[in-house]
């Protein structure tokens, strides 16, 4: 199979698992070419409780534009001292699929009282990693409790049969811990 690169141009993106500040963030998308299309997708934050996913997809104007949702999943209840995980998940629509040759990495940044042991992930330490779906796990342990902020980044491709979207997207969530 026979790929073309698109350039795919992300803004940041927040998707907050708690109280949310109502923002519309947008990123825009290019495809080169004679039969070029200017689409200039956008996705709504919306407010989200701990063990609520917050979803964010890129769209077009044209909704068969649509390439991946990409859901972050806090755990149900994090404790101090005790050993949480976050969920990303990144699902390609139709007829879009996962480029497993890509270097598919998460990065994550957490707050100085909480412990990852592993922020930097590539594509050998992603739970799930198939033409149809990626899936991390962002294992943490918090030493006191409140709202712990997270950022990050995670990259990957989608492809179909005559083009590929490398994706970088800025990630932010919030998990609770009691």
């Amino acid at each position: 199979m026979s790929h073309r690169i698109v350039p795919v141009l992300s803004a940041a993106l927040t998707l907050a698992l708690a109280a949310c500040s109502g923002d519309k963030p947008s990123t825009e998308a290019k495809t080169p070419g004679p039969a070029a299309a200017e689409a200039t997708p956008s996705a709504e934050a919306k407010p989200a409780s701990v063990g609520d996913p917050a979803v964010k997809k890129i769209e077009g104007d044209d909704p068969s534009q649509e390439r991946f949702s990409l859901t972050i999943t806090p755990p149900d209840a994090a404790a101090v001292g005790a050993e949480g995980t976050v969920k990303i998940t990144i699902v390609p629509k139709a007829p879009w699929h996962m480029n497993l040759d890509y270097p598919t990495s998460l990065a994550v940044n957490a707050p100085k009282d909480v412990t990852v042991p592993k922020a930097e992930q590539r594509k050998d330490d992603a739970v799930r990693l198939d033409e149809n779906q990626a899936e991390f796990g962002v294992a943490f342990t918090a030493a006191v409790a409140g709202d712990k902020a997270f950022t990050g980044q995670v990259k990957f491709a989608v492809c179909q049969d005559d083009a590929c979207a490398p994706v970088t997207e800025e990630i932010q969530f919030k998990v609770a811990v009691k």
